[in-house]
C-alpha cells in the first residue's frame, strides 16, 4: 500500500510477550518515552483484565515494525491444477495477484521487533500471559513492516523519518469509539444493554431519544425528550450498585438473570419518575409526531427542567443520593417534585438559565452548585445540617453576581 511493503501473519501471544517491545524504539526524547510508558500502564492492566476475563476476547492486528536480523520470506505457489496433477480442491482460474501472496516468514532471532500501532495491546498481552499462561497459545494478527529503530537513525534516517511517520499516522487518525456508538453496540456494558431496551420498548422513549448531539438537544428539536447519552448517564447514576470495581463491572456481561435485574430497576424508576410529573405521563402517553417535548422546551423562558439534559441529570442524581442517604425511591420523588421545575424561575434562573440571553447555562460548577442546592431544599434537617449552607451561600453569590445577603438557600419541605 502506498510505498510500504507489508507481511500479514500470525502469532502465538506467549511470542507477543517476549519478542515485541515497545515503541520507544522510535522517539529520541526521554520525557516522550516517560510519556508513552505511563499510558502504556495506565492502559495495560485494562486490557488485561479484558483478556483474563472476556471468553469472547478478540484484538484486530497489531502493526509491528522489524529491524535486523535477516528475515527470510518462503512464498508458497498457488497454480491451476496440471494434467494428471492430484489436487486437493480445483480452485478453477485464479486471479495473478493470488500467486506468491502466501508464505512463511521466518524472523529468526536476533532482529528487533517493535510495536508502532497496537502498544496498549503488547502490553496488556505481556500482564495476561504472565497471569495465565495458557493464554499464550492463542494467535493474534499482526501486520509486519520494516522500520528503523532510533538505535540506527544514522544509517538510515529516511527510513527513521517514515517510521516515525507511520507511528504518528496511525495513533493519530485512530478514532477512539464514541459513547454513541457503545451504547448501540456494546453487549457486555449493562448500562448499555439497559439503555437500549428503554429506548426499544418503553414508551417514553420509543422515537423520542435525540440521537444526533452527545449532551444536548438542538433547538428544533420537537420530538425528543432527551437525548440517548443523557438517558445513559441517567441509568448509570441511577443503577449503580458498587462503590468499587464500577468501570470493570460494566466491561463484562453478567448474566442473563442480572441483566433482566437492572433492566426492571431502570423500568420501575421511570414508571415512579412518570408518576411524580405529570408532563413525562404526557409524552410517555402521546406518540412522536405529538412533538409533546415542544411544549416544555421553551427557547424564550427555558421550559421544564427535565426537558432539559443537563436538568435531567440533576434530578436523578438528587434522587438516588437521598436514597443513598435512607429514603425511598418514592419518598425521594416526592421530595424532588416540590421543587419548583421551570427554568425562568428561582432558584434556577441566573443559574442554570440565562434569561437575558435565552440560553441553557451548563458549565460544571453551575451543575455542582445547583445538585447541591436541590439536594439542600429537598433534604431533611439532617441533611442540610451537613450542606455547609454558608459555603453554598458564598458559591451561588459568584455565581449569580450577588452578594451574600442577597442570596437565600430555598428549602421546599
Amino acid at each position: 500500500m502506498g510505498n510500504w511493503i507489508y507481511y500479514i501473519c500470525f502469532l502465538k501471544m506467549r511470542d507477543v510477550a517476549t519478542r515485541i517491545s515497545m515503541a520507544d524504539e522510535i522517539h529520541d526524547s526521554k520525557s516522550l518515552e516517560e510519556l508513552l510508558q505511563r499510558a502504556l500502564t495506565d492502559r495495560a492492566s485494562e486490557i488485561k483484565d479484558y483478556l483474563l476475563s472476556q471468553r469472547q476476547r478478540f484484538f484486530n492486528a497489531l502493526v509491528v515494525g522489524t529491524y535486523g536480523g535477516n528475515p527470510q520470506w518462503y512464498e508458497l505457489d498457488i497454480m491451476e491444477p496440471m494434467a494428471n496433477q492430484v489436487v486437493a480442491l480445483d480452485l478453477g482460474p485464479l486471479p495473478e495477484y493470488i500467486d506468491g501472496s502466501l508464505g512463511i516468514l521466518r524472523l529468526g532471532d536476533s532482529g528487533t521487533l517493535f510495536a508502532i500501532d497496537g502498544q496498549h495491546r503488547v502490553a496488556g498481552i505481556r500482564a495476561a500471559v504472565q497471569e495465565n499462561a495458557e493464554l499464550g497459545d492463542e494467535e493474534v494478527c499482526v501486520i509486519f513492516v520494516r522500520a528503523v529503530t532510533k538505535t540506527h537513525r544514522s544509517e538510515d534516517p529516511e527510513g527513521f523519518e517514515r517510521t516515525r511517520r507511520l507511528f504518528t499516522t496511525l495513533n493519530r487518525y485512530a478514532k477512539p469509539v464514541g459513547m454513541r456508538d457503545i451504547i448501540a453496540l456494546d453487549e457486555d456494558d449493562v448500562i448499555a444493554i439497559t439503555t437500549r431496551d428503554l429506548i426499544e420498548n418503553y414508551d417514553l422513549f420509543r422515537d423520542k431519544v435525540s440521537s444526533s448531539q452527545p449532551r444536548s438537544l438542538p433547538p428544533d428539536d420537537q420530538r425528543s425528550f432527551t437525548t440517548v447519552i443523557t438517558l445513559y448517564d441517567a441509568m448509570n447514576v441511577y443503577l449503580r450498585d458498587r462503590v468499587r470495581g464500577w468501570t470493570q463491572f460494566k466491561r463484562v456481561r453478567p448474566p442473563d438473570t442480572v441483566i433482566a435485574e437492572f433492566q426492571q430497576r431502570a423500568l420501575n424508576f421511570w414508571e415512579n419518575l412518570v408518576d411524580f410529573f405529570p408532563p413525562l405521563q404526557e409524552v410517555k402517553d402521546n406518540p412522536p409526531e405529538a412533538e409533546v417535548a415542544s411544549r416544555y422546551r421553551s427557547r424564550l423562558r427555558g421550559g421544564h427542567l427535565l426537558f432539559r439534559p443537563v436538568g435531567l441529570l440533576l434530578v436523578v442524581r438528587v434522587v438516588r443520593r437521598l436514597i443513598d442517604r435512607g429514603f425511598s425511591l418514592q419518598e425521594a420523588l416526592e421530595r424532588t417534585a416540590k421543587a419548583p421545575m421551570q427554568l425562568d424561575e428561582a432558584p434556577w434562573v441566573g443559574l442554570l438559565w440565562d434569561a437575558t440571553n435565552k440560553l441553557m447555562q451548563t458549565a460544571s460548577e453551575r451543575q455542582r452548585a445547583a445538585e447541591r442546592l436541590l439536594l439542600y431544599a429537598v433534604g431533611d434537617d439532617r441533611l442540610r445540617s451537613r450542606a455547609r449552607p454558608e459555603e453554598l451561600r458564598r458559591l451561588l453569590s459568584g455565581l449569580l453576581n450577588k452578594e451574600e445577603s442577597e442570596v437565600t438557600l430555598p428549602v421546599y419541605i
